[in-house]
Protein backbone atom coordinates (compact mmCIF):
# COMPACT_ATOMS: atom_id res chain seq x y z
CA UNK A 1 0.00 0.00 0.00
CA UNK A 2 1.50 3.35 -1.05
CA UNK A 3 1.02 6.69 0.69
CA UNK A 4 -1.55 7.58 -1.98
CA UNK A 5 -3.71 4.53 -1.24
CA UNK A 6 -4.34 5.39 2.40
CA UNK A 7 -8.00 5.99 3.29
CA UNK A 8 -9.11 9.59 3.91
CA UNK A 9 -10.01 10.80 7.37
CA UNK A 10 -13.69 10.66 8.25
CA UNK A 11 -15.57 13.53 6.57
CA UNK A 12 -12.88 14.19 3.97
CA UNK A 13 -13.59 13.63 0.30
CA UNK A 14 -11.76 13.81 -3.00
CA UNK A 15 -13.04 16.25 -5.60
CA UNK A 16 -12.99 15.30 -9.24
CA UNK A 17 -14.28 16.95 -12.40
CA UNK A 18 -16.60 13.96 -12.87
CA UNK A 19 -18.45 14.91 -9.69
CA UNK A 20 -22.23 15.16 -10.17
CA UNK A 21 -22.92 17.01 -6.93
CA UNK A 22 -25.28 19.98 -6.93
CA UNK A 23 -23.82 23.44 -7.50
CA UNK A 24 -24.31 24.80 -3.99
CA UNK A 25 -21.42 27.13 -3.03
CA UNK A 26 -20.42 24.97 -0.08
CA UNK A 27 -19.75 22.00 -2.37
CA UNK A 28 -18.07 23.96 -5.21
CA UNK A 29 -14.33 23.55 -5.40
CA UNK A 30 -12.36 26.49 -4.11
CA UNK A 31 -11.05 27.56 -7.52
CA UNK A 32 -14.63 27.94 -8.79
CA UNK A 33 -15.61 30.13 -5.82
CA UNK A 34 -12.49 32.26 -6.28
CA UNK A 35 -13.17 32.63 -10.00
CA UNK A 36 -16.71 33.76 -9.17
CA UNK A 37 -15.27 36.39 -6.82
CA UNK A 38 -12.82 37.62 -9.45
CA UNK A 39 -15.52 37.92 -12.11
CA UNK A 40 -17.95 39.55 -9.69
CA UNK A 41 -20.60 36.84 -10.03
CA UNK A 42 -20.23 35.58 -6.46
CA UNK A 43 -22.46 36.97 -3.70
CA UNK A 44 -20.83 39.78 -1.75
CA UNK A 45 -19.57 38.84 1.70
CA UNK A 46 -20.10 41.61 4.24
CA UNK A 47 -19.58 41.99 7.96
CA UNK A 48 -20.77 44.63 10.40
CA UNK A 49 -18.47 46.10 13.03
CA UNK A 50 -18.17 49.26 15.07
CA UNK A 51 -15.98 52.22 14.20
CA UNK A 52 -14.42 51.74 17.66
CA UNK A 53 -13.14 48.35 16.48
CA UNK A 54 -12.18 49.34 12.95
CA UNK A 55 -10.44 52.70 13.45
CA UNK A 56 -7.54 51.57 15.69
CA UNK A 57 -6.78 48.67 13.36
CA UNK A 58 -6.68 50.92 10.29
CA UNK A 59 -4.59 53.53 12.10
CA UNK A 60 -2.09 50.90 13.24
CA UNK A 61 -1.89 49.36 9.75
CA UNK A 62 -1.35 52.82 8.24
CA UNK A 63 1.39 53.72 10.73
CA UNK A 64 3.17 50.42 10.06
CA UNK A 65 2.75 50.84 6.29
CA UNK A 66 1.12 47.40 6.07
CA UNK A 67 0.95 45.90 2.60
CA UNK A 68 -2.51 44.46 3.16
CA UNK A 69 -3.92 47.96 3.67
CA UNK A 70 -2.65 48.95 0.22
CA UNK A 71 -4.27 45.81 -1.20
CA UNK A 72 -7.68 47.03 -0.01
CA UNK A 73 -7.09 50.74 -0.62
CA UNK A 74 -9.53 51.00 -3.53
CA UNK A 75 -12.24 48.77 -2.06
CA UNK A 76 -15.53 50.56 -1.31
CA UNK A 77 -16.61 50.86 2.31
CA UNK A 78 -20.24 51.43 3.26
CA UNK A 79 -20.78 53.76 6.22
CA UNK A 80 -23.75 55.42 7.90
CA UNK A 81 -24.86 58.73 6.31
CA UNK A 82 -24.51 60.58 9.64
CA UNK A 83 -20.92 59.38 10.03
CA UNK A 84 -20.22 60.47 6.45
CA UNK A 85 -21.44 64.00 7.20
CA UNK A 86 -19.30 64.18 10.34
CA UNK A 87 -16.25 62.95 8.43
CA UNK A 88 -16.79 65.54 5.69
CA UNK A 89 -17.11 68.33 8.28
CA UNK A 90 -13.96 67.10 10.04
CA UNK A 91 -12.08 66.98 6.73
CA UNK A 92 -13.14 70.56 5.97
CA UNK A 93 -11.88 71.74 9.38
CA UNK A 94 -8.57 69.96 8.85
CA UNK A 95 -8.18 71.56 5.41
CA UNK A 96 -8.92 75.02 6.84
CA UNK A 97 -6.35 74.54 9.60
CA UNK A 98 -3.70 73.60 7.05
CA UNK A 99 -4.37 76.66 4.88
CA UNK A 100 -4.56 79.25 7.68
CA UNK A 101 -1.36 80.99 8.72
CA UNK A 102 -0.23 80.13 12.25
CA UNK A 103 -1.63 82.40 14.94
CA UNK A 104 0.77 84.66 16.81
CA UNK A 105 -0.12 85.01 20.45
CA UNK A 106 -0.08 88.48 21.96
CA UNK A 107 2.29 88.28 24.92
CA UNK A 108 2.07 91.98 25.85
CA UNK A 109 0.91 92.66 29.34
CA UNK A 110 -1.40 95.64 29.85
CA UNK A 111 0.02 98.13 32.31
Amino acid sequence: MSNFDQPLNNGWRVWSEDSTENSDPQSDPRWMRELDQITGSAPQKTRTLTVKTLAPLLISAHQQNSTWLNDFADDPVVIDADLHEVLLAYQKLQDERRTQPPRQENNRIAA
